[in-house]
């Protein structure tokens, strides 16, 4: 093997050697810190420029499994006004791995609810309680949305502990309102928030 050879081989050997030593001291070195308020700051910034028009809040922050790093766990709502909002839990471990989010839990999307409605299961979100309120073929709810159009209605959910409507009183309700901005009247429809039964109307 001439010297030339000899070169080539000890410098290419030296350049792996080089780059491995490299990947040792990045992959044991610290990563910045930053603080619960910071991380939570810019992965809801982050959020709002990916999901824009969402409700998004951060529910839990804690110190990661990963060193100098936060586990931040978030709601996102989309369409919140819909017929079929979208709801999902994010969660991130910042500055670890960035923006690269994992999806938790997805209560309901595209016009479907994840999880089961037997037992005393409980409508615990207004994005649930309204998709419940379209998927059950509520009569006016139907005819309300073929009028006006889908895109067109707005709805809204609210929950109560008691409330009195249409003189009976409710416990432990979600009242659900179809509005369109020009319509004479609004539909409203009543679910109870153990299994989201249809209360009214009936």
């Amino acid at each position: 093997m001439d010297l030339f050879s000899k070169a080539v081989i000890s410098a290419l050997v030296l350049i792996v050697v080089m780059f491995s030593i490299y990947q040792i001291e990045s992959s044991s070195r610290p990563v910045s810190q930053v603080s619960a308020q910071q991380a939570d700051s810019l992965v809801l910034h982050y959020l709002e420029n990916t999901v824009p028009n969402s409700t998004i809040n951060i529910t839990n922050t804690t110190p990661s499994q990963y060193p100098g790093s936060w586990h931040i766990t978030t709601s996102v709502i989309t369409n919140s006004t819909s017929p079929c909002p979208s709801y999902l839990i994010y969660s991130f471990d910042y500055p670890k791995y960035g923006f690269v989010f994992r999806v938790d839990n997805t209560y309901t999307s595209r016009c479907q609810i994840y999880g089961t409605r037997s037992g005393n299961t409980l409508v615990g979100s207004y994005p649930v309680a309204i998709t419940l309120s379209y998927l059950d073929n509520i009569s006016p709810v139907i005819s309300f949305i073929s009028k006006y159009g889908f895109s067109n209605v707005k709805v809204n959910a609210v929950y109560y502990n008691s409330t009195t409507y249409v003189g009976k009183k409710y416990s432990n309700v979600w009242m659900i309102n179809y509005t369109y901005y020009n319509a004479p009247n609004n539909v409203t429809v009543l679910l109870s928030q153990i299994n989201g039964t249809v209360l009214y109307p009936k």
